[in-house]
């Protein structure tokens, strides 16, 4: 394992990924509804939806290993996970996941698991492809959806499985998960600072894991940024003047476009504080630009609901995805499209 200054650099993620289903983090009925399956050893279809970092991955896999546990179906060559990101379209459909479920195991007939993880990032053709290949052979076959945005599945799709919400995990459950990993780290980090932490990034535990990771050699002198940072940096963005196209006012006289330049100059600089204190916020609470704008894209989703839209939704999956190459680029198109965005909500 690579080392920095003798010390493992495994990701924390990881390293305390739950591997039994008594130690996740789950919701109450939720965690009800998961011990029924395993004691009425009945396992249905399963859709898990809800925002990243709840733990719908660990969850389900856990639960699977916990059921073959029960059946005595302990086999790897029972489960598949593919992530419907890496490929997206009908070839998952018929090739691997068509393969997986009418090959033959050799050592086990026990039932077989389809793990599918963002399942709504495939094309509608291939969830209908899915739905088919669901009705055709459902036997000893199930399958464990997972997805972000349970808007983007088709309804008739939906339909074929049990639905469980993954959003608002127990805080005295989290903190007390954080608290484990802080002690066998050897952080020290008091209960205020976690439950900073956790207030921070609500049932996110994952990006909790990684802050606690990256900011390890000061975490009790590290400030953690709350609510009001990102408040005041979306008024700073909304109150940034619109840019003034010139070419559409040739028309007017000089004096118009002597206001037409001075408001573009406006926008400069307001557009400019807005990327400063992006920067500062980076500086003073050791994060990342690019988590900084998912943290912040966070916030916006679970605490401004008025701006989050069908078109914000799909700005903030572009901006996620491009390449941390040209992070000035980012920066400003971040600006000048949140601008637009939270100005109509």
């Amino acid at each position: 394992m690579t080392t920095i200054d003798g010390q493992n650099t495994i990701p924390w993620v990881e390293k305390y990924r739950p591997t039994n289903f008594d130690d996740i983090v789950l919701d109450p009925l939720n965690k009800r509804i998961m011990e029924t399956i395993i004691n009425n050893n009945y396992f249905p279809n399963l859709l898990l939806y809800g925002p990243p970092g709840t733990g719908k991955t660990t969850t389900i896999i856990n639960l699977i290993n916990s059921f073959q546990s029960k059946n005595n179906q302990k086999n790897k060559g029972l489960m598949i996970h593919l992530n419907a990101s890496d490929e997206r379209g009908i070839d998952i459909i018929r090739n691997q996941i068509s393969q997986f479920v009418y090959s033959q195991s050799l050592f086990s007939n026990g039932t077989k698991f389809v793990i599918l993880d963002e399942v709504d990032y495939m094309t509608k053709n291939a969830q209908h492809a899915l739905k088919y290949l669901l009705q055709s052979y459902n036997n000893n076959v199930r399958f464990c959806l997972i997805c972000n945005y349970i808007s983007r599945i088709d309804d008739s799709l939906q339909n074929e499985f049990m639905r469980l919400r993954f959003n608002q995990l127990p805080d005295v459950d989290i903190i007390r998960f954080l608290t484990v990993i802080s002690e066998k780290e050897k952080l020290a980090i008091s209960n205020d600072k976690l439950i900073s932490i956790q207030k921070l990034y609500k049932s996110d535990i994952r990006s909790m894991i990684n802050y606690m990771q990256s900011n390890q050699h000061m975490m009790n002198d590290q400030k953690v940024i709350d609510h009001s940072v990102w408040y005041t940096l979306t008024e700073l963005i909304k109150s940034s003047p619109m840019h003034t196209n010139s070419s559409t006012h040739k028309h007017k006289n000089n004096s118009n476009n002597s206001n037409n330049s001075n408001n573009s100059n406006n926008s400069n600089n307001s557009n400019n504080r807005a990327i400063i204190m992006i920067e500062t916020i980076s500086s003073d609470y050791n994060i990342e630009i690019k988590n900084i704008i998912k943290d912040y894209l966070n916030y916006i989703v679970r605490h401004q609901s008025k701006y989050v839209t069908a078109e914000f939704l799909k700005f903030a999956e572009f901006i996620m995805h491009l390449e941390e190459s040209n992070m000035d680029y980012i920066k400003k198109h971040l600006v000048i499209s949140l601008h637009n965005l939270l100005s109509k909500g």
